[in-house]
């Protein structure tokens, strides 16, 4: 403990010094006559405590006092003013200006001691605090680069899970672009053919335009024949019917490639929202309607959905997050329908969809085995499955509610028996926490 005596009377200063020696504790006891050298050792030390009096040659103790309260570093000095002025307003003033404490001259050994051990209790506490904000801040450093960690890793994670899940649809969604590309494969081949047809009638008109224009007289006979024989070549074409056909062939056509656009550019949009972080105003209905398109091959064989969308107004949400929770669910269900090994009949998911004053709610309710008791509580951990080793990560319905309750502020929840299938049900607040996060 590094203690400042500051008083132009030497004996004073002995007679503290010897004081805080008879303590008998690790002092380092520094003395000066004047205000000027007071400032000079507390610039170039860590002083703890200052035995500083009022009345000084030079720079008064006041001056110093101000000198050690302006400047930040040395905010924490425990600064005892000393004086033989019988005057309150010294007192006052000393305290105003940032003293801790005064002692009155001439100095009372028991008064000075205690005031002392006073000082020195409240600079350890000092020092303890200190240290303790230097590892708090220290962690608080950690802590906030872990927490960027641990979010980079967390969106690795939920895109991974996203690829996961349109890998298991993989061959469903290549089956939805294959069906309209066949037939527009096929359209194609037959406009080919067409044209061939089209080409070669052109060349029988070529052939009749020439002879009338390098004839120098129009021979009506010879142009009567040659569109008779036009019009039998165009029966044997069966022009009429080329004509009709060519119209639909090229609606047909048109809608395939629309169809697969809409294919590609959903899964283009499923795949890779939500990777820049970005939320909008959303409609749950298009988002559930975008999922059902990305699902469609592994349910339309099996299962018949039924949709009962309610009014509800937009949220402000994550687009491709949502629609990664809405994917987990259907697949979970749909899972859960196929593997009921002795199903004879189509099963059955309800999507349904409403609002109150505060939340816009989506219930998505299926009529497979359901969900044992036991695992209720469980079915929202990480890595719970109760899926073969090989069929499920067991993070879907873990990172759909790390999405639904911690990113968006919302809830998500299950209910179920065994034996009647189940029904997930999850809200977004219609204030998200994602925009109050923003402002």
């Amino acid at each position: 403990m590094r203690i400042l005596i500051v008083d132009d009377s030497p004996l004073i200063c002995r007679q503290i010094n010897e004081i805080i020696n008879s303590m008998e504790m690790n002092w380092e006891i520094w003395t000066v006559d004047t205000g000027e050298k007071a400032i000079e050792l507390i610039d170039k030390n860590d002083i703890d405590i200052v035995f500083l009096d009022i009345v000084l040659p030079g720079i008064s103790g006041f001056d110093v006092l101000k000198f050690v309260r302006r400047i930040k570093e040395y905010g924490d000095v425990y600064v005892i003013v000393m004086t033989s002025l019988d005057d309150d307003e010294v007192i006052k003033e000393s305290f105003s200006l940032g003293a801790n404490d005064f002692i009155r001259k001439p100095i009372n050994q028991v008064e000075l001691t205690y005031r002392l051990r006073a000082a020195v209790r409240l600079r350890n506490y000092q020092y303890l605090y200190k240290s303790a904000l230097n590892d708090l801040q220290e962690k608080n450093k950690e802590l906030i680069e872990l927490t960027k960690k641990l979010k980079e890793t967390q969106d690795v994670l939920i895109q991974n899970e996203k690829m996961s899940a349109i890998g298991q649809l993989a061959a469903g969604i290549a089956h939805e672009i294959n069906n309209p590309l066949g037939f527009v494969i096929t359209n194609m081949e037959t406009l080919g053919k067409y044209i061939e047809k089209f080409r070669k009638l052109m060349e029988e008109y070529d052939k009749v335009s020439k002879n009338i224009c390098n004839g120098n007289q129009i021979d009506m006979e010879g142009i009567i024949e040659n569109c008779k024989k036009i019009g039998e070549f165009k029966r044997q074409l069966k022009f009429d019917f080329i004509m009709e056909d060519i119209d639909q062939l090229l609606s047909e056509t048109m809608d395939g490639l629309r169809r697969v656009a809409h294919i590609v550019q959903t899964l283009k949009k499923f795949a890779r929202s939500g990777l820049d972080g970005q939320a909008s105003y959303e409609d749950l209905n298009d988002i559930i309607e975008e999922t059902l398109l990305i699902a469609r091959n592994e349910l339309k064989y099996d299962i018949e959905v039924i949709k009962e969308y309610g009014e509800i107004r937009q949220i402000y949400c994550n687009r491709g997050e949502i629609g990664q929770v809405i994917l987990n669910i259907l697949i979970n269900a749909a899972q859960a329908i196929k593997s009921q090994p002795n199903r004879t009949q189509k099963g059955h998911i309800w999507i349904k969809t409403w609002e109150d004053s505060d939340f816009v709610y989506c219930s998505i309710k299926d009529d497979g085995p359901g969900i044992k008791r036991i695992y209720l509580n469980k079915i929202f951990e990480p890595f719970f499955t109760t899926k073969d080793v090989g069929k499920g990560t067991g993070l879907g319905l873990s990172i759909s509610y790390d999405i639904i309750v911690n990113k968006h502020g919302g809830d998500i929840w299950a209910e179920s028996e065994e034996g009647s299938g189940a029904t997930f049900v999850f809200k977004l607040p219609i204030r998200s926490k994602l925009l109050e996060n923003q402002i």
